[in-house]
C-alpha cells in the first residue's frame, strides 16, 4: 500500500501582501502609458505623465471650491424667502364691557425673532407691558385709533390699526332744572356709563329717577355745590342756591 502524502504548498509573496503601492518613476510611468496606447492601437502619448499629474492636482481643489460655492448658493436660495417674511399682528380687547378703560392683548406671529413692538393712540405713545418677545398688553383710557407696529430681525415691519370706542371720558351733561315746593329737580344724562347716583356728594338726593335722569334735592338755605359722577369716574359739579326757587 502506497501512501500518498500531499504536502501543503505555501505561497508567499511579500509584494502582494503589502498595502502600499510602489511609486513609479517618471520614465517607467511614461513607458507604461505608451504601452497602453500601443495595445489599443492608438498614437503614442505626447503629454508627459508629470504634466497630467500636475493638472489633476490643480483640478481637485478647484472642484472642491466649486462644490462649496454650490452648497452656499443652494443655502441662500432656501433662506431667501425669510428675508421677505413680515410679522403678523393680532390684538383683542379683553374687557369689552368696561367704560373706564380698554385692555388689549397683543400677539405678534412670526417665524423670525421680533426686533421691536411699539404702539400709539392717535399719535401719542402707548406703554406696553411685555409678557414675552411676542406677547404684549396695552391699557387705554381714551377713545381713538390704536396703531401697533412690529418689526422683525429681517428688517420687515407690519402696521395694524384698531378703533378704541365706548370709553366714557365725558362728564355727565346737565339738561335743565326746575323747582316744586321746597325741592329742586336736576335733569342730567350720561350716554356711556350712566350716572352713579350712590356717589353723589355735596347734597344728598331725596329721590332720583334712573329712566329720566331726574335727581331731587331739598333746596338748601345757602348756596351748595353738588357733585354728580358717572360710573366711569367723570364728575359734573353744579351749584344749587335758594335763588333757584324764584
Amino acid at each position: 500500500m502506497i501512501e500518498k502524502k500531499q504536502s501543503d504548498l505555501h505561497f508567499s509573496n511579500p509584494s502582494l501582501n503589502s498595502t502600499e503601492i510602489p511609486t513609479l518613476d517618471t520614465q517607467t510611468a511614461n513607458q507604461l502609458l505608451n504601452n497602453v496606447f500601443e495595445a489599443c492601437n492608438m498614437e503614442p502619448n505626447s503629454i508627459p505623465v508629470e504634466v497630467l499629474e500636475s493638472w489633476g492636482n490643480y483640478k481637485k481643489p478647484a472642484f472642491d471650491f466649486g462644490k462649496m460655492i454650490s452648497y452656499i448658493f443652494i443655502l441662500l436660495l432656501i433662506l431667501l424667502p425669510l428675508l421677505f417674511f413680515q410679522p403678523n399682528i393680532a390684538a383683542k380687547r379683553i374687557n369689552v364691557d368696561s367704560a373706564t378703560d380698554a385692555t388689549y392683548n397683543i400677539s405678534v406671529q412670526t417665524l423670525l425673532p421680533v426686533k421691536s413692538v411699539s404702539a400709539t393712540l392717535d399719535g401719542e405713545p402707548v406703554a406696553l407691558i411685555c409678557k414675552n418677545s411676542k406677547e404684549y398688553t396695552a391699557s387705554l383710557t381714551k377713545n381713538g385709533t390704536l396703531t401697533i407696529i412690529a418689526k422683525s430681525f429681517n428688517g420687515q415691519k407690519t402696521c395694524q390699526s384698531y378703533e378704541v370706542t365706548h370709553l366714557d371720558t365725558d362728564k355727565p351733561v346737565f339738561i335743565h332744572s326746575y323747582t316744586q315746593g321746597n325741592q329742586v329737580f336736576l335733569v342730567v344724562q350720561d350716554t356711556f356709563s350712566g350716572i352713579n347716583y350712590a356717589g353723589i356728594t355735596g347734597l344728598t338726593p331725596t329721590s332720583y329717577d334712573e329712566s329720566t335722569g331726574t335727581i331731587a334735592f331739598d333746596i338748601p338755605v345757602e348756596p351748595q355745590s353738588v357733585t354728580i359722577p358717572d360710573n366711569a369716574g367723570n364728575e359734573l359739579t353744579l351749584l344749587i342756591s335758594p335763588v333757584s326757587t324764584n
